[in-house]
């Protein structure tokens, strides 16, 4: 205790200040709650700190790992906040998990078998997760992004009902079983019991209850190359690596990737979902923490930060878009406003990442993969938007990121206005059809701004993916100084009005089989979808948009790659194969001398401000001028 230095945030700067008899209290692996909680005398829990902690107050942890959920009692105040940092160079890891005692027992094969005294979803052997006994088979991660190992619909399946040949090879009678539907649009995914099956039949039903999906009910071919796989079944356990929890008995089975039996706490299963939750507090901030197998939580909360935190398993769902879902959490949200999310990662789970609602939050310099291994739109690894109370309100800010390895879209930003800026977004689509890397729609999205991003990577099954989308009804959005290649179908498509696409540059879009459309700006009446709000519908989608300065092979109209119509729309775009960039192969995006993009473009105040040469350059890049580079602008460090 006595005088130290308190860090604290006003807005996006980082301040440092000296404060008078500030208190801090010392947390240790090696401590007592009993103790006074100094350095010399440490408390043994964080949350003892936590409910002594008052405004100013900073809570100091030591190496080591708590299986605890840290509560803070109190907010701080502006310049006085309430912090939780770990110990400089020590790695302070909060695990959601407990460790099982066993006896294990051999049941058969190699399968061994446990009592145990609670129910949970979610398995680790020597820190690595196994997977819950599951038909087709997959072996995690390495499997983790084959679509193969997703079974296949076939010929004659419908809504509700998946035909499948290879189905009754298994010689498993499903019934019962959880199904884990990707189907229809295949851009939602469900989960469902298996109503009725017979071993060695070749066809399951579902319950025909499926949201939003009204659309597609008597339809035919959509539902001929769906994707699901099954669990929920003991005689599903038939690999290394793979678990069943028998909640009547209660019994766990096991076979061990080691193909030993286990030893005591070389198993551990999920027991709690956060490791930090704070509602209804402001001025909260959090620092250098690990998370294992569980995540963080702000509900309600104002002017509080999260940084240099990483997170591995962070939240964890095998139900989704289902109303007999456990009451697990699917993602680690912060909801309020003027919070901050930086320098952290978030990696591994099958549903969301970071989800941050409300006004002028800030998400940057986060690293976040391998997320949403349902590919369900409703899962996304950075999402942004208002909370219900603060719709239409000012956005946030989603800058330096990077996001790649994802099942559905990777930035997905809604219900006002938002900032996307220097993101790297790639590798998406993983675990769906209909995607894009970076989402939006609606007319609630006007005045957002999607600029200096790099998107790639978005190639899905039958020839689509999508680089940066404004989906149905978007209006008044900007996107410029993108450098967007990789994708199956389209670059950039936007539909809606009042948009504006500047100073982009679109490469390696389709295939020569398959024509994509590098940009495309859709110009037919907005059609009505009965299974979402219709907002006042045009009759003509874009009449006022405007397209300027992009470097782009194809400026398309719709889908068939009709061109895109007018004069005064639509000028001073570069329409050639040979853009004569530096070297795209090793990412370096800029003309080189003697481009045909160079001196070319128009003004466009706001945009093009501070141009080289006689006039701005077309494409993303000026020639001898900025070498901007989007991303994370820190490294991880291996333990």
């Amino acid at each position: 205790m006595g005088t130290s230095t308190v860090l604290f945030v006003v807005g996006s700067l980082l301040l440092g200040c000296t404060v008078a008899a500030a208190t801090e209290y010392t947390v240790s692996i090696d401590g007592l709650d009993s103790n006074p909680g100094t350095s010399a005398r440490p408390f043994r829990t964080i949350q003892k700190a936590a409910d002594a902690m008052k405004a100013g107050y900073t809570c100091i942890v030591r190496g080591g790992t708590y299986r605890e959920t840290i509560r803070p009692r109190v907010s701080g105040r502006l310049g006085a906040p309430v912090r939780f940092v770990a110990y400089p160079g020590e790695k302070v890891i909060l695990k959601g998990t407990e460790p099982l005692t066993g006896p294990w027992q051999l049941h058969r094969g190699k399968i061994y078998r446990t009592t145990v005294d609670r129910e949970f979803i979610q398995l680790f052997f020597d820190g690595a997760m196994m997977v819950e006994a599951r038909w087709p088979n997959m072996r995690f991660p390495e499997d983790l992004w084959d679509r193969s190992k997703w079974a296949r619909a076939g010929k004659g399946s419908r809504y509700g009902r998946i035909v499948d040949p290879s189905l009754a090879g298994t010689g498993v009678d499903w019934t019962g079983a959880r199904a884990t539907l990707n189907v229809a649009h295949q851009f939602y995914t469900w989960t469902r019991p298996v109503e009725s099956h017979g071993a060695g039949e070749e066809a399951f039903a579902y319950a025909q209850d499926l949201q939003g999906i009204t659309h597609f009910a008597d339809k035919t071919t959509p539902w001929e190359d769906d994707r699901y796989f099954l669990s929920g079944k003991l005689e599903a356990l038939d690999c290394p690596g793979e678990w069943f929890l028998d909640v009547e008995h209660p019994f766990l089975y096991l076979w061990p990737p080691d193909e030993k039996a286990p030893t005591s706490g070389q198993v551990e299963v999920k027991v709690r979902d956060y490791g930090f939750e704070a509602r209804n507090l402001d001025y909260i901030e959090v620092s250098g923490f690990h998370f294992f197998g569980a995540t963080f939580i702000f509900e309600n909360c104002d002017h509080c930060v999260v940084e240099n935190c990483h997170l591995v398993w962070p939240t964890y769902a095998r139900r989704i878009n289902d109303p007999a879902a456990e009451p697990w959490t699917d993602r680690t949200l912060v909801a309020g406003s003027h919070n901050t999310v930086r320098k952290c990662s978030l990696a591994y789970s099958p549903t969301s990442g970071l989800v941050m609602l409300g006004s002028d939050n800030v998400a940057e310099d986060n690293l976040i993969h391998d997320i949403c291994w349902y590919g369900s739109l409703k899962h996304v690894p950075l999402d942004m938007g208002p909370r219900e109370s603060s719709q239409g309100t000012k956005g946030g800010v989603l800058r330096y990121n990077t996001v790649h390895n994802f099942g559905n879209s990777g930035i997905r930003f809604f219900g006002q206005p938002c900032v996307v800026e220097y993101n790297h977004v790639y590798a998406g689509g993983l675990a769906c059809l209909d995607v894009s890397l970076i989402y939006t729609d609606l007319p609630t999205c006007a005045g957002s701004m999607v600029r200096y991003n790099w998107a790639h990577g978005c190639r899905t099954e039958g020839g689509g993916g999508l680089g940066i989308r404004g989906d149905d009804q978007a209006r008044g959005l900007t996107v410029h100084h993108n450098v967007v290649w990789d994708c199956g179908r389209d670059g950039i498509i936007i539909k809606g009005d009042h948009n504006k696409v500047y100073n982009n540059t679109v490469l390696d879009i389709g295939t020569n089989a398959r024509p994509g459309q590098f940009i495309n700006l859709l110009t037919a009446a907005e059609p009505r979808k009965p299974w979402r709000h219709q907002y006042p519908l045009l009759k003509r989608q874009n009449a006022n948009s405007e397209i300027f300065n992009n470097a782009a092979l194809t400026i398309a109209c719709n889908t068939k790659g009709d061109p895109f119509p007018g004069i005064e729309k639509l000028a001073d775009n570069y329409r050639g194969k040979d853009l004569q960039l530096v070297d795209p192969q090793c990412l370096d995006f800029r003309p080189r001398a003697g481009s045909p993009l160079i001196d070319t473009g128009r003004e466009i105040p706001g945009i093009t401000d501070g141009f080289k040469g006689k006039a701005p350059d077309i494409g993303a890049y000026e020639f001898d001028g900025d070498h901007w580079r989007p991303g994370i602008r820190w490294r991880l460090k291996a333990d």
